[in-house]
Parts: structure tokens; sequence; C-alpha cells
């Protein structure tokens, strides 16, 4: 088949790839300039199915606007929320209900960790070398931290997370960086998760893809979508318009969809999830070679991590339901700073810092919607969230099976756009 992939984040160029290895002829259009440079551009690259459930941005910013919309946290906190519309966080309490949250983990768990699978398998066949860390270590600086951290404690053991709680010294033994004038109370260390640099991963894949015949056209912006047998894409560049027949399309257009979505009677609620991050060099010392994170360090007090990526560090947080002006970007960068010298003061030249801001496309229950659109040869992969890179190898994988009409091989209930219809 000869299939257009639009789109060109992490999400984008593992469906290429994916498709492109089962035999298709694939054709990428991006309207920027380059892959993996939005959402997917300095997010915290978190890589776990636990972090995934428990400790996701909108588990933290979700968690925060449910106290809100029970009356439960002071009115003065209510406006910074900037939660967005109404409908929006209806469904959020809707699909985050009691009832219906123990199974909602479960699909994000068997999604998280199946496309953990198949980024290990590809990471090892096609013998990628990118930016990793290994282990997660999650810490509480009071008693009422640790208590708030059972709730996630919990659902870690009913979705069969392997973690070990730690003393204070157990943590500083594990964290030999460690401000050790910190207050520290306890921790939880997750061995089997971590964080990768996914846009360094992305360009890895898109080799590969290249590869295997996939095009990619950069500066192209797809302005509309004729649904169909031969699905049409009018794709402008420049001042040059075009269009162009496939076989089938494949959004992966986060937020932008519902440009493309909206004149064909398909309404998604997508809602931005804006975080910022700030990447330092990391100072190299001799005399102190422990400075930095061992592991990925997580703080849900502050709700940020720090993650060692080469020879750099960066810490990631400031996650808020909706858009993020420049006033309020500033506002969300200085508690990072905070943090980094918190737990590691020193550990990175703050004067040659980057700063970035994005917003992941987020559904109301935490999960993307892959397969079928309801319109003639249109498919969907996108709402990933803050977890599009956990997982955006077993979504596209999932993906190039529906496509083909083969069973995929983890189960897909719950991923399809039936639970918005």
């Amino acid at each position: 088949m000869r299939i257009a992939v639009v789109g060109a984040g992490i999400i984008g160029v593992t469906s290429a790839y994916e498709l492109a290895a089962a035999g298709h002829e694939v054709t990428v259009f991006e309207q920027g300039g380059s892959i993996a440079a939005e959402a997917s551009f300095a997010h915290a690259g978190l890589d776990g199915a636990g972090c995934a459930v428990a400790w996701s941005p909108l588990a933290v910013a979700g968690g925060v606007l449910g106290l809100a919309l029970r009356g439960r946290l002071p009115a003065a906190l209510a406006p910074s929320l900037n939660p967005g519309s109404t409908r929006w966080k209806l469904k959020w309490l809707r699909a985050n209900r009691g009832a219906a949250q123990r199974e909602l983990h479960q699909r994000q768990h068997r999604l998280a960790a199946y496309s953990r699978a198949c980024t290990t398998e590809l990471t090892q066949s096609l013998h990628l070398d990118f930016e990793r860390s290994s282990g997660v270590t999650v810490v509480s600086r009071s008693a009422a931290d640790s208590q708030r951290l059972l709730g996630a404690l919990a659902v870690l053991d009913q979705i069969g997370v392997r973690h070990k709680r730690l003393t204070a010294d157990e943590c500083r033994s594990l964290e030999p960086g460690l401000n050790p004038q910190a207050a520290l109370h306890a921790a939880v260390h997750l061995p089997d998760e971590g964080a990768g640099n996914s846009r360094e991963f992305a360009h890895l894949i898109k080799q590969h893809a290249q590869r295997q015949g996939v095009r990619f056209v950069f500066s192209a912006q797809v302005i509309a979508i004729q649904p169909g047998a031969q699905p049409e894409l009018t794709v402008t560049q420049g001042t040059q318009r075009a269009r162009e027949n496939f076989d089938a399309v494949v959004l992966c257009t986060g937020l932008a969809s519902r440009r493309l979505l909206a004149p064909l009677g398909l309404t998604l609620p997508l809602i931005g999830v804006s975080g910022v991050s700030v990447t330092a060099p990391l100072r190299l010392d001799e005399i102190h070679p422990h400075l930095g994170p061992a592991s990925v360090l997580l703080d849900p007090r502050r709700g940020a991590s720090i993650v060692r990526a080469g020879n750099r560090l960066r810490v990631s947080g400031g996650a808020r339901i909706g858009a993020m002006s420049r006033a309020q970007e500033v506002a969300a960068l200085k508690p990072l700073y905070r943090t980094l010298n918190e737990w590691f003061p020193g550990a990175a030249r703050t004067a040659q810092a980057q700063q970035w801001q994005g917003a992941s496309p987020t559904l109301p229950d935490g999960l993307p919607i892959l397969g079928r659109s309801g319109l003639d040869g249109v498919w969907l992969n996108l709402g990933h969230g803050s977890v599009g890179w956990t997982v955006s190898c077993g979504g596209a994988r999932v993906l190039a099976a529906l496509i083909a009409g083969i069973t995929p091989e983890i189960d897909t209930a719950g991923l399809g756009i039936d639970r918005f219809r």
C-alpha cells in the first residue's frame, strides 16, 4: 500500500518505520524543517509502565485538577490550574472515576510494557546507541510525602511493576550525589524503568526508515484531507499547493489533528498538557565524581524529574492542563532550577542552560487513539499525552498490524475511537 504519515514527531517516525518494515511505501509529511522538533524535543523522556501510570504529568496535574473540581483545593489556587474546557474536565473525571480507574491502569500498563519491549527489541536488532538512564528513584521529603506515595505504590502493586521501598540512608547509598543537607524521609526505587533521549532515538529510527524506502517531505503542511478508497491530501510547500492520493493516511499530528478532522465532522477531546524543561551541561569534576543523579530522580512534591542525559542534566516539570503563556512559562521554570539546586547543588552549569516548553496532546483517559478514524482510508495514532515516547514503538507496531488486517500482539480494547463517540 501507498501510505501517507502526517507528522514527524516520535509517533510519526516510529509509525513510518513499522509501516515500511511491513512492506508499505511510506511518505511522511512534516510542516516543520526537522523531525521530533515540537512535543518530542526536550521532555523528560521517562520510559516505563510504572511512571506512565502512577507519575505521568497528567496524573500529577490531573490529581490537582480533581481536588479543585471537588472543592478540596483553596479557591486562590484554582486559577493557576488553567484546566481547559468544562467539557474536558468532566470527561477526565468520568474516565478516572474509581470504578473505571483499575481497568484504565491495566490498559495503560499493557501498552507501555509492550512498547518498552518493542523499543528494546529495536535497540538491539538495529544496534541503536542513544542516551539512556537506568532506574527511577522516587523521593519523599517528609513522612507526609511518604504517606501520599502509598496510593501510587498501590497502583504499582496492582499492575505488577517491580519496586522497592528505601530508607533515606539506602536512597543516599543508591544516589551518592544527593545533597546531604536535603530533606529526605524515604524513597521508592523502580529498577526496571528509566529514561531515554527520544529525539535522538527518533533520528536514528528515521535513518533506518529511509533505508526501508520511507520518503520524508519537510516544510509541507497538510491543509485538508478527503477521505475515500484512495484518500486525498492537499499539501502546501511555500507558495506551492498540490493534491496527492494514497491508499491510506495516518494522522500523527497531535493537537493539529483537530484542525484537519473538524471539517470532516470528527471532533476529539484533545487538550494540551504543557510542560517545561531545563537542560544544562553536567559539571565534570574529578574531585567529586558523583555529581548529578545515578538514576532518574523523581520528586512528586515538586512535580519534577531530574535525568542525566549523557554529559547533561535535564530537569522537567511544570505540568499545566491547557495552554501556557510566556509569563506562566517563566513562573514554571523557576521551581525547576530550585529543585535541581535542592537535590544536586552545583552539578549543572545552569548559566549555559537551554529552556524548553511544549504541549503534549492529551485525551481525558490518558490513552492514545490507535486505529481507524471512522473516515474511509484515514487512520489515527495520536493523543499520547506526556507518555508518547514511552508508548511510541508499541503503538506504531499495533497500528501497522491493524492496517494490515492482522491481530495485534496485545489486547487493544480501550484504544479505539469508539470510546469517544
